[in-house]
């Protein structure tokens, strides 16, 4: 933490409550907070003691520990106050901390067309998911992920979709794994979604050294994943 400016504590018990940005996901990682931008698919990683500052200032106004955070950092708490002031002006500018909270919408939530599951299908959704995101992560992600899936029957077994999913991947050229877990890992959703299957897209985190990754579940199991390599992934969006 700085050292302290004029700022006085009077003026950080003015700053209000704050609210995270409805577009950011969030995740603790190792004492780190990183943050999932799901309007353009970056991620930010804020140190130990900016997560701090950020869970204080999530807090309402006379809730804020400053004791506390002086005592852990050993600094005034005149320096706290003025730090978290700092701080807060830096994420209301970036748009990641907001002063009011912004509720979900009553938007009915689509259905997904039924299509006959093939292997040029799967091609054809892996080839428009790498197109997709390359035009824009929000689009590309939203369309795959928030239509839910028509399960009604009859529906071709999860096996079936998968062995034709898993030959539609030796067809098709790509990137080798990991490198390609965000397009595959939607075009798997969307192609299980448009068979029946409420598919489910996963992504998570993991620091030293930070990593990301996608995947997909199915009742809550994971499709084509190690659970030992998932293991070292935080969740920080399911969908």
């Amino acid at each position: 933490m700085g050292e302290p400016n004029s700022r006085t504590t009077e003026t950080l018990t003015s700053l209000p409550r704050l609210f995270c940005a409805p577009n950011l996901r969030c995740a603790v990682v190792s004492d780190h907070l990183v943050l999932l931008d799901l309007s353009a698919g970056d991620y930010h990683v804020l140190d130990e003691i900016g997560t701090a500052m950020w869970m204080q200032l999530l807090r309402f106004p006379a809730e804020r520990d400053k004791v506390g955070l002086a005592e852990k950092y050993h600094v005034p708490q005149s320096v706290v106050a003025a730090d978290l002031i700092d701080f807060a002006t830096e994420q209301l500018v970036a748009g990641r901390l907001l002063r009011s909270h912004v509720g979900a919408t009553n938007v009915p939530v689509p259905q997904m067309a039924r299509h006959r599951p093939t292997i040029a299908r799967a091609v054809w959704e892996r080839s428009r998911a790498d197109r997709d995101l390359r035009k824009g992560f929000a689009e590309a992600y939203a369309s795959r992920t928030d239509p839910a899936a028509d399960t009604a029957p009859p529906r071709v077994g999860a096996a079936r979709l998968m062995n034709l999913f898993g030959t539609a991947e030796i067809l098709y050229p790509t990137r080798r794994a990991p490198l390609d877990c965000l397009p595959r890992s939607l075009a798997m959703t969307r192609f299980l979604r448009t068979a029946g299957w409420q598919a489910q897209h996963v992504m998570g985190v993991a620091m030293y050294p930070f990593d990301a990754h996608a995947w997909v579940e199915l009742d809550g199991v994971p499709l084509g994943e190690g659970a030992t390599f998932l293991q070292r992934f935080t969740v920080i969006q399911r969908a």
